[in-house]
């Protein structure tokens, strides 16, 4: 059981660090493209397809950058010592990063007593983070995809047209 949890947690890890690679890629070719695109507009060369271009390249940018952008809670004020803790998970740093050191070490030290908690608690780590790759990471990063891809078509089909 402990392997097979470990072996989740590093996949979902993994999948994570791949989605924010392919993100970093869609930023660096979309930044490259929308500047090329720009260039020729105030060139007045191919105008047509490199509007079209800019036009998809945006989107795609701010959906990659969408991707890799961290989901936090900034106005999320710390827990007092003596605050109840509802649906609070001590192995997760957006719960436990609002506690006091001492009233983490006392919140883990509970949790880890515990095989079955601890368990319970592992699960649900794994589960919200397979939640933010397919509701956050993976969409975002579909979408940029998805939008450089219409572009390329959209202004080849352009380029087409203006060269006719």
């Amino acid at each position: 059981i402990d392997i097979a949890l470990a072996t989740i947690q590093m996949s979902h890890v993994e999948f994570s660090h791949m989605a924010d690679s392919k993100a970093n890629i869609m930023i660096t070719v979309s930044s490259i493209l929308l500047t090329l695109s720009v260039a020729k507009i105030e060139e007045g060369t191919l105008v047509l397809p490199s509007i079209a271009a800019a036009a998809f390249c945006i989107p795609a940018l701010v959906f990659a950058i969408l991707c890799v952008m961290p989901s936090i809670a900034v106005r999320a004020k710390p827990i007092r010592d003596d605050a109840p803790l509802k649906n609070f998970n001590p192995l997760f740093f957006m719960h436990f990063s609002r506690l006091s050191i001492k009233r983490f070490e006392r919140e883990l030290e509970r949790v880890i007593s515990d095989p079955q908690e601890l368990y319970q608690h592992l699960s649900s780590d794994i589960y919200h983070a397979g939640l933010v790759l397919r509701k956050k990471k993976f969409l975002y990063l579909r979408w940029s995809y998805m939008s450089l891809l219409f572009g390329v078509g959209v202004s080849g089909l352009a380029l087409v047209y203006e060269l006719i």
